[in-house]
């Protein structure tokens, strides 16, 4: 037995041949078989033949004369009959067929377990069965013969005395011989294969000795072939199955005394068959999501998966099994059930959601899968596995997995894992409100009015995934807010000192206390004919003689200045369901149970509304807690997905900052000090060095953080891998109505005038 086709086996069934493949069995033996017995009948005829012969005697022995002393002649005559016996015997010797078994090749039989049924029958094809004949007439023919002859009568002259016939016994005896002939006989007819074996023709005395029946050929390749024998699909991988055999022979009609009874004689030496279905898996899950990596310490030992996007899982049936005919490095899809794929989160693929831990089947021939991680899986670390199952597996259990290939015979699944990564994100940034009242008509639905316009600033013409959105080369809502921003005051710039009100979202695990945002605001200075903006330190003053030449980020600035502010103020505009969303979280799940039964919903809401935030000490860096956020998660959520786990995945941070009002603008890393005593010890801000005439560029610098540590960055809008202002697509220049050129980077949101602040608009005064 052996794979198909013959002469061109895919496979080697003594190493392993996959069920659902076919076999074709082949039997070589003779093609007839023969016993015979002739038997050559001797024997000898005997006649009894007499020859007659009457002699006539003659002699004369005178008598006296009747006259004087001689004699006269007295013939005397007699007639003698004398009977000559003989005894002739004449041989004879025939040949007949004293036995003639003659067979037919009938069938072979293989038997093995990975044949159909466990066996197979092979009725000889295109094969003839010989061809002979019989006539049973073998006989001696004696011929008829005379019981005597006679032959004419002699004299015999005897003298004077009467003289005795002679012996003529051996003179006759060929006359006996030729009146008793030789006997006719006739062998048995035989002839095979249209040989004549044994002749049957009349013939004198002896038959002609048989010929031998021919001893018979191999049948040919195609007489005992039968190709195409499917193992079945379902057949366990096994190791050298055993094979048996047999022939059989039929009698055939013209035997003579016996083969009445088909032979049937056993083939040895049969190969055994090695049944192994192969599967393999080489699925790859591309790290395709690094570019939206925003985390500020990079884990590049797992793929990265990124919260609410798209990843692609790679899971075709191709690749390297055992280096044995037939399997190597192919397509194994004819061999595969099924494949699946398990997560340890839900996930969605085209709009159906699948709960953590389900197996999901991806059809065989699809060659990859698309996936979707919902906001609401925690970010962390995680294992994802796929297997693949032979069309023979017993059961689906996963002691049958072996990885990337079923190598064993034991195994019917390939598995594969990949250490992956959940990674939250840090987007969407946007100006919403400027406190110059020359962007009130943008921002407000009419002077005086709280309603909020549709008007915002956004990073860029682009979403959180880089694909354009409506906003897509409207340049003039694009970040930074400049000359050119203000709809219809094309040359307005926002004075400084002036509070603008900001907003971003995050995903991932920054709902609880301890949990925020860090913002790190830089300054630069651009001159007002463009150019590219150089690193700039401010300094302000407060009231107090001892308060002048305050510097932004010194230990005075975190004394000086305390930024606080109340989220539900109505020149926000959140709409009460967001808010509400908020607190009923914090009310529920923040709030120890003492504290609920000590301050009821209602009145935990009053006071939330009207509570006041701190963001930050200082100008330098501002801290966002939870209590500056709202939870925006999704709420048409599938069954079975926990509502507060995915409202609370979406958080909506809404913050505020201003520059001090008129600060003096130095070149970064200016010693103060050292100026101030050459100058005599006092600084007024009209000294040379002092910058003047042009824009303040405030940079952010945007961080999630954890664990109540605010010094330690967990994602960045800006991070090793991702920059989040590119991916949003900010602008990196732009030219006035004047031709000139203004270069920005990342992270640039806002200019302000350096010579005009808010005093200039409600003083009526320079700085």
């Amino acid at each position: 037995m052996r794979a198909d086709q013959r002469g061109n086996e895919q496979f080697d069934v003594l190493q392993g041949i996959p069920s659902s493949e076919s076999l074709y069995g082949h039997a070589s033996t003779n093609s007839y078989l023969y016993q015979n017995k002739f038997v050559e009948m001797k024997g000898t005829c005997t006649y009894n033949i007499k020859i007659n012969k009457t002699y006539n005697l003659k002699w004369d022995p005178t008598k006296p004369a009747p006259t004087g002393g001689g004699s006269l002649p007295d013939p005397q005559s007699k007639p003698k009959p004398v009977e000559y016996p003989y005894s002739i015997t004449r041989p004879y010797s025939y040949w007949t067929v004293n036995t003639l078994e003659v067979y037919a090749l009938a069938r072979a039989l293989l038997v093995n377990d990975a044949l159909p049924g466990g066996q197979l029958v092979i009725e000889p094809s295109g094969y003839t069965a010989p061809d002979f004949s019989t006539e049973i007439k073998g006989k001696y023919l004696p011929p008829q013969a005379p019981a005597s002859i006679t032959v004419p009568s002699t004299d015999v002259q005897g003298g004077t005395s009467q003289p005795e016939p002679p012996d003529e016994l051996e003179i006759f005896r060929s006359k006996a011989e030729e009146a008793a002939k030789k006997i006719q006989v006739q062998n048995d007819s035989f002839v095979f294969l249209g040989q004549t074996i044994m002749n049957g023709s009349e013939v004198t005395e002896t038959g002609p000795a048989p010929g031998t029946i021919p001893n018979p050929l191999p049948v040919g390749d195609n007489v005992l072939y039968r190709p195409g024998n499917t193992i079945e699909p379902m057949h366990s991988n096994a190791l050298n199955l055993p094979s048996t055999g047999e022939i059989s022979y039929a009698p055939m009609n013209g035997n003579i005394n016996g083969g009445s009874q088909e032979n049937v004689y056993p083939i040895n030496g049969i190969n055994p068959v090695t049944v192994h279905t192969p599967v393999v898996n080489y699925s790859l899950l591309p790290d395709d999501n690094r570019p939206f990596d925003q985390r500020m310490v990079p884990d590049y030992t797992r793929t990265v998966l990124i919260l609410d996007r798209p990843f692609t899982v790679h899971f075709t049936e191709s690749g390297q099994h055992l280096n044995i005919p037939g399997y190597g490095n192919r397509n194994y899809a004819k061999y595969t059930q099924n494949k699946r794929i398990q997560f340890p989160f839900g996930v969605f693929q085209e709009g159906q959601y699948y709960p953590e831990n389900t197996w999901i089947n991806i059809p065989v021939g699809t060659p990859s899968m698309t996936f979707t991680l919902p906001t609401w899986v925690n970010e962390g670390d995680y294992i994802i596995h796929t297997q693949s199952w032979a069309i023979n597996a017993p059961s689906d259990a996963a002691d049958l997995c072996e990885k990337n290939l079923n190598g064993n015979l034991a195994n019917y699944c390939a598995s594969e894992s990949f250490n992956v990564g959940g990674v939250g994100r840090l987007f969407d940034f946007r100006i919403w409100d400027i406190g110059d009242f020359r962007f009130e008509q943008v921002f407000r639905t009419g002077t005086g009015n709280l309603g909020h316009s549709t008007a915002m600033y956004y990073t860029g013409g682009n979403d959180e995934n880089g694909t354009p959105t409506a906003l897509s080369g409207q340049t003039q809502w694009h970040l930074p807010v400049r000359k050119g921003s203000h709809p219809t005051e094309q040359l307005t710039v926002p004075h400084n000192g002036y509070s603008f009100l900001f907003d971003f979202r995050t995903i991932g695990n920054l709902w609880q206390p301890g949990e925020g945002i860090r913002i790190e605001p830089s300054f630069y200075f651009i001159p007002k004919t463009g150019g590219t903006a150089a690193p700039v330190d401010l300094y302000y003053d407060i009231s107090g003689s001892n308060n002048k030449m305050i510097g932004v980020g010194s230990q005075k600035d975190k004394l000086s200045y305390t930024r606080t502010y109340r989220l539900a103020d109505g020149l926000r505009n959140i709409a009460d369901g967001e808010l509400s969303t908020a607190a009923s979280y914090e009310y529920n799940y923040i709030l120890t149970e003492a504290e609920r039964n000590k301050t009821p919903w209602l009145k935990f809401y009053e006071q939330y509304k009207k509570r006041k935030t701190k963001l930050a000490a200082g100008y330098n860096l501002e801290i966002l807690p939870y209590t500056s956020r709202t939870l925006v998660g999704p709420t048409a959520i599938p069954n079975g997905v926990n509502p507060i786990a995915a409202v609370r995945s979406v958080q909506h941070w809404y913050g505020e900052y201003n520059l001090p009002i008129a600060p003096y603008i130095l070149p970064k890393g200016t010693d103060i000090v050292a100026l101030a005593n050459h100058y005599g010890g006092v600084l007024d801000g009209h000294e040379q060095e002092f910058i003047t005439g042009g824009y303040i560029l405030v940079k952010f610098e945007i961080y999630t953080v954890k664990n109540s540590d605010a010094g330690t960055r967990i994602l960045g809008y800006k991070a090793p891998i991702a920059n989040m202002w590119a991916i949003e697509g900010q602008m990196t220049g732009d030219t006035d109505e004047m031709g000139q050129t203004f270069s920005f980077s990342s992270g640039d949101i806002i200019l302000f005038e350096s010579d005009f602040s808010v005093r200039n608009d409600y003083l009526g005064q320079g700085k």
